[in-house]
This record gives structure tokens, C-alpha cells and sequence, in this order.
């Protein structure tokens, strides 16, 4: 079956290609031009739509050229409305009829009025689909129809190019958006989910699609080749007034709950919002932000290798409707909220704030299988788990972007998290070796509750000098971090020897750690302009990391039942300092059709750390040259090709230089290696996109390679009793190698669209057994491919299907190569029927294959729902709604390792039942009048 289901997935790829391209060839292209009505002038790169004439549905758009000529190719027969829009000019509509295909039709001049001449014109409004303002693709709404009561995220996805993923990230023309503005301000910075599944789709007016250049360029002038792709969206005008928003509740079986709500007040220039939720059903409130501990603040410190330190306390900050899911490991109850302010005064002072808060609690269970990979001593261990965890976490975010005058401003950015987390786990082993004898077996139960708080500043100064291009700005950072944790570990190991005779380990203690680290750090940037396009830019950096750190460790006195016997060997005192400084010199060009950046830095790093308890003293130095380079040839406005190169380097942490080993775990004993030198690392990628906004197609590509000098490994020692030393030493052989294509395109006959891709990614590791050089090659090969089908109020549509085949091969242990594959086809179906009827279907099934016995699983995922609106504009609605109707849903990974291979099987959400009620509110406090407005299409 899954051999005929592989083989399914690659004809309807085959197929849905060439199909496109047989219907491509029998439709009739339009051919026009866009005039002034007065001076019957072409206006240059105005934009043209067509519509379908009895929905408005838009068919297709284009931008016409230097003279005002455009051409709609791939048009079926039918009758249209063709527009067009020019800055400055009234919009044009025009009746449109096909009636042949294989053939060209030339079209009447669009003539279009300018303002100035129309000024007492005052006419019904409605406006094109699509209009491009320079680099900006802007949507007007009011093309796009949603339901009563959809977020942004649904009217996004009936827009060309627009995609949609399952977890909500958006795509357009196959780039992933990594910003989501509204009214050009960032909502709950960091997250740009956060806009599109909270906002009603109905407040917006505009969905402004652009590449976002850098902060550097803007203040520079002179276009770095580094943008983000972004959307901006612009609230109707009764918004930017008003408040607005929703509240959603539901209940059901198995005592399911979840409830939510966000509500917006914005008036012009201020915005407020207010979200909460609470649910038990896996959605997360926010990514559970990782307040620092010592060891993990000072190695990212010094894994940065750039002139910086940086802390990463999390990815998302936001409160997505969405979260971990159905197939998060083990099942959450979580509460959370968040305030999000914004205001600009007087366009001199830029004020974003906001602050989110959680408490989360998750219970998970789960079994693993682990075959240990050693030549010599080869095991399988099984092994399950009960863990009971609870976070809770709070965090705010400011930025105060202030302009003293035209060339002076400053940017403050700071950030406090702190959090409060404690953990539960109890869990039991079993190791036998290839012949099927016990090697060793075990019990742990362990208990953790720490507290930390994160606190950091970032300040940048810019000044632009009279000379255009030559400016000057310098960065401040400063970071705090304070740490404690308390906890328990009782632990009972029984390991065997050949002649099965058992030797006892027990482990019962108790301890403690506090840890403070800050770091400070500062860099000047000189910027001065060679010719036009041109500039040097000179640079200077420098930082500075200290830290303390105290664990304490006690055992169990038998004799008085009391922790007092102060375990040396697993507690330690240690303090350290690590400075970097260096400069750099990077010459900028950016010329008509290409780009291009050429550029070195030399670092020079200290390390500096003591171990009072031990009595031991590490000092390292570095000097490093980090040369850099990046080329971008710009085809077309739609049409480009870059490449990249980086030298960077990685700090071993203070963890794994110290050579103290940490017996807590006796089956993997760790430690640390005094000679351990930094890796150096060579990156080269290369991207490709084009696109085609008038006829929906892209195709991208991504290449990149990785290789590592002195790359910082893993060298193992197993015991014939199982139990594993571990220590990190350097190597040299590793790299990696990946690739990403993908093209996608639409059928329009078909309301369809396409996107077919592949990743490809191979890495070569090398590792120590024993004493032996292990090498290690990954192979993983990714195909997938995805139809979107969508008929305004009458259906939606996806079918798609994933694939995920990996290889692993060792050098040391041939037999142990593995080969494991993941199938994953999904739908999600939407009907859209009388009386306010939406009925939807989500159905996944996925297949695993080449794993262990047990986790070969097959699982079929089916949710539904049906929902009806109701009370005055579709205000309210309520839902019924099913999750895994099958009761078929298991939680399955696997994870290799350098050594060992593990399968895991875990808890998850089985079917429950819900009904909810969405009430949305809306509160305008403006009033509009009548005034000149644009005219709309006539009727056919």
C-alpha cells in the first residue's frame, strides 16, 4: 500500500504539470494600453485587473510597461471586468467578453481621468483588487470575501500568491513573511502570527505586501541587499476609531475547555489590545521563553563570533489561537494574556509596548526504545516516563524609537522576563544486549523548581553627517541574569556482569544553585560614501562577560536521615570572564542591476574562569580573521539571484571545558575537556527566486554548505554494562550540504493552485567509540506538494501530501545503517451552505515505516466542525466541533543520535467534543460623511 501511494503522489504531480500547461495553451490573451484621457499619453506601470463580471472575482492582474501597454495572457472564455488604477487617477472599469481562444485580442485604450479634472466628480465607490505602488503590491479588501466573522488569516488566503501553512505561517509567492504590521506598527513584536489570527477580518481595508529594507539601509541610504518580507495591515477608517474584537467560549466532553478573547481600541495614532485565553486542549499561549541559567548565557555569548552578544530567551512572544496541537507530547492546561500598546507623537516619538504573561501545566507519558550503535558493545534499552511540569512566565517588551531632529535619533529597546518553573519525572529502564542478556536496569524519580529573571537593553544611536551617505551610529548592550533552582534525585541502578551477577548504584541527594552573569558591550559604526552607489563602512566592537556560579550538592546520611553529606565531585564554585574585541572594514555598492557586499573582521577573545572547588584554572585565547561576502544580481523587479559567504566561529562553554565529570546520571557519565579550542566555520548559500504576481507562479531555490574546522564533537566510551562516558574534542571532516526547490503556479479554470518542492539535505559527522573514529552520513530527502481549490462562498479547499525519507550510515557499524520513512497526506475541506451554514473537515493520515516494532504506526487524524452565524451582521456563532473522530491519534518520533537511535511513543489528545459561541464586538466612534469617491464597475 505504501508502495502504491508513493507512486500515486508522483503521477499527480506529473499530471497537475502538464495539465497546466495544456490548459495554458488554449486561452486568449488580452492586449491593451492604459492612457491619459486628456493628453492620450500611456501611463506608465499602471495596474490592470480583471475580475469575473457576475461575483468579482479576481481573474488575473498585471502591471503594464514604460509606454502603458500591458498584456493578461492564459484568459478562458467568459465575461469580465478589466480595471485599471494610476496614482493620481480615478480608476477605470470596463465590460470585457471572450469568446475565442487561441487567439490574441487587442482592446480599446483605457482612458483614465486625473484627479485635478475630476475634482467635483462625486461617483459610487469601488476600487480594483489589486494596485502596485512602486515596490508595494497592495489588496483591497472589499474583493475578498470572508464569512461573518473570520480573522485575517481567511481573507488571506484567497489572495493570489497568498498561502496559508498549517500552523499559520504565511507565505506569498513562496517566501515565508516574517513580519505582520498593522497600521505600519509592530502587534506583539516577535510574533507575526499574532495580527492574522486575531484581527477580524472585516476591519481591514489594505493588505500592503513589501520587502522591508533594513534599519541599516533606511539610515544609510545605500541598499544592503537584506530585506524582510512583510505585510502592513491598514484598518478601514470606522477602525482606526473604534472598538472592536471578539469573545469565543466552549465546553465539552472529557471536561474540555477553551476560551478566548481579544479586544482592540484604536484611536489613530494609539492602539491598545487586550487577548486572553485559558484552555486545556494544547493551545499554547505563547513559546515557553527560556530565562537564562549560567551555563546557557555565557555559551551563547560566546558561540555568537560576530562583535556581539546576544541573548536568546525564545522564539514567538505572542498569543496565537493555534499552538502545540493535537500531537504535542502529553496534554496542557494553559492560561495566558497580553496587553499591546502602541503610539506615535508628533512623528518624533515611536512608543511600542507590550507585556504577556502564562502559567502552564503539562502532563506527559511516555515509552522509548533506544538501540545503542557501538560496535562492541551493542545494546537495546527500553525505557518510560511520567513527567509533570509547570511553567510560568512573564515578559515585557518596550521600544522607544525618538527622533531629536532630522539627523539625530536614538532607539531604546528593553526586555524583562522572568519565570518560575518546576518539574516532576519518574521513570524506569532496561537494557539487554544482542543476545538477549540483561545489562542493566533501573528507577529514577527527580524533582526540579527554579526561578530566574532576564533583564536586557539594547541602545542605538544614529547620527546622519552633512555629507549624504556619511553617518555614524553606535550600539550599547547591556544583560542580566539571576538564576536559582532547587531540587531531588533518587535513583536506584542494577547493573550486570557476564555472569549476570548484579551490582547495586543508589543515588539519593538533594541540591542547589544560584547563578548570576552579566555582560556589556558596545560597537561603533562609520559609514563614508564612495561615489553615488557606493560606500566604506568601518566598524569596532567590543564586550565584556562575567559570571558566577554556586551548585551545591548533599547525599543522604543514612545514619541521621538527613542531606549533610556534601557531595564534592557533583558540586561546584566557579567563576569566569570572557572578553571579545576586534574591528572590521566592509565596502557596500549598490548599482542598477546588482549589489554587492566585500568585507573582513578581525576578534580577538579571552577566557578567563576559575573553579574554586576543584581548584582548577582555564584560560583560552582566540584570534580569528572573519572575512565576509555577498553578490545579488537583480533580473527583474520579480527576478533575482544572491549569494552569501560568512566565517564565523563557536566558544566551547564553561560546561564543556570543564574537566569535571557528572556522575548524577549513571548510565551517561559527562564531562569536560581543558584543550578544547574554538570551531571555525565556512558558509556559503546561494538563493533563486522568481516570480510572476499576474500569473501566480514562483519558483525558488536555496543551496547552501556548511563546513567546520576544529568542529567540537562528541567522543563516547561504552562499558559492557551499558553505561556511557561521554566528552566533547575536536575534529575535522564535517559538513553539511542542503537544498530547498519549489515552484508553484495557478489553473485558473480550475480556481486552483498548484505548489510542488523538495528539500535535500546530506550531513557528514564524525565521532568517537571507543577510541575509534566513527563517521557518520545523514541523508533526508523531503518531497511535497499541495492543491489549493477555492469557489468564493460555495468552497475551500487543500489536499497535500508530505514525504520524509532519511538514510543514516556509520562507518564503525555498517549493520546499524538505518532507513525510516514518514508519509504525510492531508485535507481540509470548507463548505459553505444556506442559512449561515460553514462545515469543515481536516483529515491527516500518517504512515511510518523502517522504524522498530511498535512504532511502525499508522494514523489517521479526522477533526470537524459545523458552525452557524446568526443575530444582527452575523455577529454571533456557534459551533459544534469534533476532534479525532477516529479516536485513532499516537504520538511517534524518532531521533539519531551519534551513537544511538531512539523511538519514542508518547501521550496525546484523544476525541473529544465541543460547542462553543463567538460573539464579535465592534464600537465605532467615528462618523462618516459623504465626500468624493470612486467609481465602480458597470453592470454587464
Amino acid at each position: 500500500m505504501r508502495k502504491s501511494l508513493t507512486l500515486l503522489h508522483c503521477i499527480v504531480i506529473l499530471l497537475s504539470v502538464s495539465f497546466a500547461q495544456d490548459v495554458a495553451a488554449q486561452k486568449t490573451s488580452l492586449k491593451g494600453k492604459v492612457v491619459d484621457s486628456t493628453m492620450q499619453k500611456g501611463l506608465a506601470y499602471a495596474t490592470v485587473s480583471l475580475v469575473q463580471a457576475k461575483d468579482s472575482t479576481l481573474v488575473s492582474f498585471t502591471r503594464a510597461d514604460s509606454l502603458g501597454q500591458f498584456v493578461l495572457r492564459s484568459v478562458p472564455k467568459g465575461a469580465y471586468l478589466l480595471s485599471a488604477s494610476y496614482v493620481g487617477y480615478l480608476p477605470v472599469w470596463k465590460p470585457v467578453k471572450v469568446a475565442a481562444s487561441h487567439e490574441t485580442e487587442s482592446l480599446d485604450n483605457l482612458n483614465m481621468t486625473d484627479l485635478v479634472t475630476a475634482k467635483n466628480v462625486t461617483v459610487v465607490a469601488k476600487r480594483p483588487p489589486v494596485v502596485m505602488n512602486n515596490d508595494t503590491l497592495e489588496f483591497n479588501t472589499e474583493n475578498f470575501k470572508t464569512q461573518p466573522n473570520a480573522v485575517v488569516e481567511e481573507m488571506l488566503k484567497k489572495m493570489p500568491g497568498m498561502t496559508i501553512e498549517t500552523d499559520g505561517s504565511i507565505k506569498i509567492n513562496g517566501q515565508a513573511v516574517q513580519k505582520v504590521l498593522v497600521n505600519g506598527k509592530e502587534f506583539f513584536t516577535g510574533d507575526p502570527k499574532m495580527a492574522t489570527k486575531n484581527l477580524p477580518a472585516d476591519a481591514v481595508d489594505k493588505v500592503q505586501v513589501f520587502d522591508k529594507k533594513s534599519d541599516q539601509s533606511d539610515f544609510t541610504g545605500i541598499d544592503d541587499g537584506n530585506t524582510t518580507k512583510t505585510i502592513n495591515l491598514k484598518l478601514k477608517k470606522d477602525r482606526n476609531n473604534a472598538i472592536f474584537g471578539k469573545v469565543y467560549a466552549a465546553a465539552g466532553n472529557r471536561d474540555r475547555y477553551d476560551a478566548q478573547t481579544n479586544i482592540n481600541r484604536f484611536n489613530n495614532e494609539e492602539q491598545i489590545s487586550v487577548l486572553a485565553m485559558a484552555n486545556n486542549t494544547n493551545k499554547q499561549g505563547f513559546s515557553v521563553a527560556d530565562a537564562m541559567n549560567f551555563s546557557g548565557s555565557l555559551s551563547r555569548g560566546m558561540r555568537n563570533g560576530g562583535g556581539m552578544i546576544t541573548s536568546n530567551s525564545g522564539g514567538e512572544s505572542g498569543l496565537p489561537t493555534t499552538g502545540m496541537g493535537q500531537n504535542q507530547q502529553g496534554i496542557a492546561k494553559t492560561w495566558a494574556g497580553g496587553i499591546n500598546y502602541n503610539n506615535n507623537w508628533n512623528q518624533k516619538t515611536d512608543l511600542n509596548t507590550s507585556y504577556t504573561g502564562s502559567d502552564m501545566d503539562l502532563s506527559a507519558t511516555r515509552q522509548s526504545n533506544t538501540q545503542n550503535l557501538s560496535p562492541v558493545n551493542s545494546y537495546t534499552k527500553s525505557d518510560s516516563a511520567v513527567t509533570n511540569s509547570s511553567n510560568s512566565q512573564h515578559r515585557i517588551n518596550v521600544a522607544w524609537d525618538q527622533k531629536l531632529d532630522s539627523s539625530f535619533s536614538f532607539k531604546m529597546t528593553p526586555v524583562i522576563t522572568w519565570q518560575n518553573t518546576g518539574s516532576y519525572s519518574n521513570s524506569s529502564y532496561l537494557s539487554y544486549n544482542s543476545n538477549n542478556v540483561k545489562l542493566n536496569e533501573g528507577n529514577t524519580v527527580n524533582n526540579t523548581d527554579a526561578n530566574a529573571v532576564n533583564i536586557t537593553n539594547n541602545i542605538l544611536l544614529r547620527k546622519k553627517l552633512a555629507k549624504k551617505g556619511r553617518t555614524i551610529s553606535g550600539n550599547i548592550n547591556a544583560t542580566y541574569n539571576h538564576s536559582r533552582s532547587t531540587g531531588s534525585l533518587n535513583t536506584a541502578n542494577i547493573f550486570y556482569d557476564n555472569n549476570q551477577v548484579a551490582t547495586d548504584s543508589l543515588i539519593n541527594q538533594v541540591n542547589s544553585r544560584d547563578a548570576v552573569t552579566q555582560s556589556y558591550g558596545a560597537n561603533i559604526t562609520y559609514t563614508e560614501p564612495v561615489g553615488r552607489r557606493s560606500l566604506l563602512e568601518f566598524s569596532t566592537f567590543g564586550n565584556i562577560s562575567k559570571g558566577e556560579s554556586e551548585k551545591k550538592t548533599y547525599d543522604r546520611n543514612t545514619g541521621s536521615g538527613k542531606y549533610d553529606l556534601y557531595n564534592e565531585a557533583l558540586s561546584n564554585d566557579f567563576e569566569s570572564n570572557y572578553t571579545y574585541a576586534g574591528g572590521g572594514i566592509n565596502f557596500r555598492s549598490n548599482q542598477q542591476s546588482f549589489n554587492f557586499t566585500v568585507g573582513t573582521s578581525l576578534q580577538s577573545a579571552a577566557l578567563k574562569a576559575t573553579n574554586n572547588t576543584a581548584g582548577i584554572n582555564i584560560r583560552q585565547s582566540f584570534t580569528d580573521v572573519l572575512p565576509n561576502a555577498t553578490f545579488q544580481y537583480m533580473f527583474s523587479r520579480y527576478r533575482n539571484l544572491r549569494f552569501d559567504y560568512t566565517a564565523s566561529t563557536m566558544q566551547p562553554s564553561i560546561t564543556q571545558l570543564q574537566p569535571i565529570a557528572d556522575i548524577s546520571d549513571p548510565l551517561n557519565v559527562t564531562s569536560g575537556n581543558a584543550d578544547l579550542k574554538r570551531q571555525y566555520n565556512h558558509g556559503l548559500n546561494m538563493n533563486y527566486f522568481s516570480v510572476s504576481p499576474e500569473s501566480g507562479t514562483h519558483i525558488r531555490a536555496l543551496l547552501s554548505f556548511t563546513t567546520s574546522r576544529d568542529a567540537i564533537v562528541n567522543a563516547d566510551s561504552v562499558k559492557e554494562n551499558g553505561s556511557r562516558s561521554s566528552k566533547p574534542v575536536n575534529a575535522n571532516g564535517v559538513y553539511t550540504m542542503t537544498a530547498n526547490l519549489g515552484y508553484g503556479f495557478t489553473v485558473k479554470s480550475w480556481k486552483s493552485r498548484f505548489d510542488i518542492g523538495s528539500s535535500v539535505s546530506y550531513n557528514r559527522n564524525v565521532a568517537f567509540l571507543n577510541g575509534s573514529e566513527n563517521l557518520i552520513s545523514n541523508l533526508s530527502v523531503g518531497p511535497n506538494f499541495s492543491w489549493n481549490f477555492s469557489v468564493d462562498d460555495v468552497i475551500d479547499l487543500r489536499l497535500s501530501s508530505r514525504f520524509a525519507i532519511s538514510k543514516a550510515s556509520y562507518s564503525l557499524q555498517p549493520q546499524a545503517n538505518t532507513n525510516y520513512l514518514q508519509q504525510t497526506y492531508g485535507g481540509d475541506l470548507t463548505y459553505y451552505l444556506p442559512w449561515s451554514l460553514v462545515i469543515n473537515n481536516q483529515f491527516n493520515y500518517v504512515l511510518n515505516s523502517g522504524r522498530t516494532n511498535g512504532f511502525n504506526t499508522q494514523v489517521p487524524l479526522w477533526n470537524a466542525s459545523i458552525a452557524k452565524s446568526f443575530l444582527k451582521n452575523k455577529r454571533a456563532e456557534v459551533k459544534v466541533s469534533a476532534f479525532d473522530l477516529l479516536n485513532k491519534n499516537v504520538g511517534i518520533t524518532r531521533s539519531a543520535n551519534q551513537s544511538y537511535i531512539v523511538d519514542q511513543r508518547y501521550n496525546v489528545l484523544n476525541r473529544y467534543f465541543t460547542l462553543g459561541f463567538t460573539y464579535s464586538l465592534h464600537k465605532s466612534g467615528l462618523k462618516t460623511g459623504r465626500g468624493p469617491v470612486l467609481m465602480g464597475p458597470p453592470p454587464m
